[in-house]
Formats: structure tokens, C-alpha cells, sequence
């Protein structure tokens, strides 16, 4: 807590006073401590202090960086995070997978997804190999600002391109983004891509058609459960049945008779699953 925060500061500075070694170790736990809660500016402060002891042979390192940077990304505070980016290559200190990952969150809070495309590109430039959870974070950001196309692209094209195998949960992410933007035509897209590259499980194709039913966009989920009935994908009956019965109680009698052909497809295989 604040407290004991303010105890470590007042031991550290009385070693500080009293001429004992301090390393980089020291200096980075309390910077720690101070991010954990929340108070970002005292732990800046105990930053720019170890700047001012780098004739000492004190510097920050990569693990100093991360903490400030995640720290500033989730204050709100990127152009703090960026000038600490720009830090650490003044130090000639490569930033991880990790590192970029918080900035590009943090370009999720600003909105802004023209720097989280620099930031990307940086980073693949740079060597560093993204993963699921850069692409999560990146479609995340494109579909908060609205940019749909974008990411169903980015979907398509960069796991591949940087040989990462995807996760269902991209595709969920996105055909879920799609469908609460009323966006039924990219969402059949983008979970044709989910049948072809990470076949859903039952759950997931479930929570779509869930979705599909709240928003009242029926023609959409029919379209879904016919798309999983063809690829023999796995499917729950009982979100089968949920989107049987909206179309009934919405007399989309055509939906119905859609329902009860691909019930016969699937033969009711979710319901062992």
C-alpha cells in the first residue's frame, strides 16, 4: 500500500545518503512498487534519479523499461511510454514482445491506430516476433476505431506471414466485433476464414449465434449455421434451437425451414459433445 511504499522510499534514500552501493536491482523494485500502486509519477521520479546515476554504472534495463512503460500505457500517459521507448534505444536496449504489446494497448485508449501500424512495423522490423496476443490487441484497436476492413485484412494476411499458427479466439474476437457493429456480411466472412484456418468449438459457434439472436440479425445467424453445418463443425442444439425458436416467434418461417436442414446435417452432433 501507500504506506509501505513511502517506508521503502525512505529506506532507500537513507542507504542513498549514507554512500551505500545502489544497482539497478534496487532502483527497479521500487519503481515496481510505486507502478503496482498506481503512482506512476513517484515512480518516474525514482527513474529519472537512476538517469542521474548512470556515472555510477547504474542503468535501467529492459525488465526497468517494461514496468514503466505498462505503468504509463495504463495511466493513459503514451507520450510518456514512447519517450521511455526512445530511452531505451538510447541505451542500445532491445524492446520485447512484452514492451510493444503495452504500447500498442495503450494505442487502444488513444484511438489511434495509424501509431499502433508504426509501432507494429516497428516491431517486426526490429526482429520481434508477435503473437497471438499482438493480434488480438491489434484487432482489438482496429475494431474500436472502425476500421473493420482493416483488420479482417490484417487477419488474413499477418499470422500467416509472420508464421503464427491462430487462435479460434481471433476469429471469435473479430466475427463478434463484426456482428455488434451490425456488420453481417463481414462477420460470414471472417468466420469462413475461422472454419478454414482454426475450427471453432461448439461453444464459440454458439456464442455467435447468441449474438446473431440478441441483435435480432436472424438471416446473418442462419447464414453462420449453415456455414458450420457444411464444414461439419461442431454445434450445441440448444443454440441451434434458441435461433429456431427467434425465427418462429419473429414468423421468419423460410429461417425455420434453413434451421431444421441443417439440424439434420449436423444430426444433432453438439448434443453429445
Amino acid at each position: 500500500n501507500d504506506k509501505q511504499m513511502d517506508k521503502a522510499l525512505e529506506v532507500f534514500n537513507s542507504m542513498k545518503q549514507q554512500g551505500c552501493a545502489l544497482n539497478t536491482v534496487l532502483y527497479t523494485t521500487l519503481i515496481k512498487g510505486f507502478a503496482r500502486v498506481e503512482q506512476v509519477d513517484r515512480a518516474m521520479e525514482v527513474y529519472q534519479q537512476m538517469r542521474s546515476d548512470d556515472l555510477h554504472g547504474v542503468t535501467p534495463d529492459v525488465i526497468t523499461f517494461s514496468i514503466l512503460i505498462k505503468a504509463n500505457c495504463d495511466a493513459g500517459r503514451l507520450d510518456k511510454a514512447l519517450g521511455l521507448l526512445e530511452g531505451m534505444m538510447e541505451l542500445k536496449l532491445c524492446p520485447d514482445e512484452v514492451i510493444f504489446n503495452n504500447l500498442l494497448g495503450g494505442c487502444i485508449r488513444d484511438a489511434n491506430h495509424i501509431l499502433a501500424k508504426r509501432l507494429y512495423h516497428s516491431m517486426v522490423e526490429g526482429g520481434i516476433r508477435p503473437s497471438n496476443a499482438t493480434f488480438s490487441i491489434l484487432i482489438r484497436l482496429f475494431t474500436s476505431c472502425r476500421q473493420l476492413d482493416e483488420a479482417v485484412e490484417f487477419l488474413k494476411t499477418q499470422p500467416a506471414a509472420r508464421r503464427i499458427v491462430p487462435e479460434p479466439r481471433l476469429y471469435l474476437q473479430l466475427t463478434q466485433a463484426c456482428l455488434r457493429d451490425r456488420q453481417g456480411r463481414r462477420a460470414t466472412e471472417v468466420f469462413k476464414l475461422m472454419l478454414d484456418e482454426a475450427p471453432p468449438t461448439a461453444v464459440m459457434t454458439g456464442s455467435l449465434l447468441s449474438t446473431c439472436v440478441k441483435l435480432n440479425m436472424l438471416a446473418t445467424g442462419v447464414e453462420l449455421l449453415n456455414m458450420a453445418a457444411d464444414a461439419g463443425a461442431r454445434v450445441d442444439w440448444r443454440d441451434v434451437e434458441g435461433l429456431r425458436e427467434a425465427s418462429v416467434k419473429k414468423k421468419k418461417d423460410a429461417f425455420a425451414e434453413e434451421i431444421a436442414s441443417a439440424m439434420a446435417k449436423l444430426d444433432f452432433r453438439g448434443k453429445r459433445d
